[in-house]
């Protein structure tokens, strides 16, 4: 029980970070009709690299592969 605690806590808690913190505009900006799944939002920020603001490319580097 605790291994699942411990696996949705580390699925949950880098794409709340996307879309809460640091690329949470980007998101909106780019990415608003992907979905929520963490693979959609993470592969269409990806798309958009280059016009993403410098929180959101400091986020995505953070984000585990």
């Amino acid at each position: 029980m605790k291994q699942l605690m411990v696996l949705i806590i580390a699925i949950v808690v880098p794409a709340a970070a996307m879309t809460d913190g640091g690329c949470r505009d980007d998101v909106q900006k780019f990415c608003k009709d992907v979905g929520e799944a963490k693979r959609a939002v993470v592969a269409c920020l990806q798309q958009h690299m280059a016009e993403l603001s410098e929180e959101c490319k400091t986020t995505l580097s953070q984000q585990p592969s």
